[in-house]
């Protein structure tokens, strides 16, 4: 019996390619967010240079504010100063801003044998913000503030400007007269100097000058006294002499009536003592000694009055006390006379 072969066919087996669709999976997915992180990326750029250019475009008109507004005087050069530069710092305005350059990737491989490289590709996007100058950045509006501050155009400056106006104002409220040329040159220098004095030293120096002491008070105390009893007198020279004049009306001292004088024995001033005192210049202690006198007199004249017609009222009242005592002992008199003729009978 001859041997029998058997063939044994191993069963196919399909090769198992989960993990390579895996990975490609993840590097698709990966490929989709990488370009959509790009495109927001773009998309954030574009946004961004769209602001930076409106903002660009807005400068000229921001900074016409600013000079209206710093002529007019409602804000000052430093703060206009400091606006304009943070307009431009915060919106990115710096001297590269204009034109805007893009580089691209053409995806072509670069030739080393070139000089250029063919894989990028720049673009010049051309814009035109309105600029005065349109070769110069937004700088050049810096330098036009700074001109117009300064007055290197010729035109005088405005901080000079400003000075002017502040001297003569400080010399109009405290003298009551404006600068002559020589002070307005003298107070000008003093505040662009080196010492860097600012318009208070200026004033602090007007009060301190003989032509100011002569005129006004340099204190609070003299000026409420000079409001209680009138301005200082002056002397020749017109030095302020710290005394007073003071008005007295001599009518409203109270007087006495018909013979209260004669009765109550007293020698009492007119007021007219009193009017001349006043009429001569005083120092404030003068002044409060004489005020108090004639308050003094005052209460006197009303004491002496009701001194005398409380005695008057002391002796009427004495008399109708005698005089009812007198009428009592007649009436007992007469009582005691009836009573004793009532004793007898007829």
């Amino acid at each position: 019996m001859g041997s029998r072969n058997i063939t044994y066919q191993a069963p196919k087996i399909e090769k198992d390619t989960s993990f390579q669709d895996y990975l490609k999976y993840q590097q698709e997915r990966e490929a989709k967010l990488d370009a959509r992180a790009e495109q927001e990326r773009l998309d954030r750029e574009a946004e961004a240079l769209a602001l930076r250019k409106s903002k660009a475009s807005g400068l000229p008109a921001f900074y016409n504010r600013l000079e209206n507004q710093l002529k007019s005087g409602a804000i000052g050069i430093g703060d206009a100063t400091a606006s304009l530069q943070s307009y431009i710092d915060v919106n990115k305005l710096g001297k590269t801003f204009s034109p805007v350059t893009t580089t691209i990737d053409t995806g072509v491989a670069d030739d080393p044998n070139t000089e250029v490289d063919e894989s990028k590709s720049t673009t010049t996007t051309t814009f035109s913000p309105g600029y005065e100058d349109p070769t110069k950045g937004a700088s050049q509006y810096l330098d036009k503030l700074n001109t117009l501050v300064s007055g290197e155009d010729g035109t005088g400056g405005l901080l000079k400007k400003q000075r002017t106006a502040q001297v003569n104002v400080a010399f109009q409220n405290l003298l009551g007269r404006q600068p002559t040329a020589d002070e307005l040159t003298q107070n000008l220098g003093l505040l662009s100097g080196e010492g860097g004095l600012q318009l208070q030293d200026i004033r602090d120096n007007i009060k301190s000058s003989a032509e100011y002491t002569k005129k006004f008070n340099d204190n609070y105390l003299d000026n409420y006294y000079d409001t209680l009893y009138g301005k200082q007198t002056v002397d020749e020279e017109g030095n302020r002499t710290k005394k007073r004049t003071f008005t007295f009306d001599a009518s409203l001292l109270p007087t006495y009536g018909a013979d209260l004088a004669d009765r109550t024995k007293v020698d009492i001033t007119t007021g007219q003592e009193f009017s001349d005192y006043f009429a001569e210049g005083r120092s404030i202690e003068e002044l409060k000694e004489g005020q108090q006198n004639i308050r003094e007199t005052r209460q006197f004249i009303f004491s002496s009055g009701l001194k005398e017609l409380q005695g008057t009222i002391d002796k009427e009242t004495q008399k109708i006390k005698n005089q009812g005592a007198k009428d009592i002992a007649r009436i007992n008199q007469g009582t005691s006379m009836y009573n004793l003729l009532g004793g007898f009978r007829f």
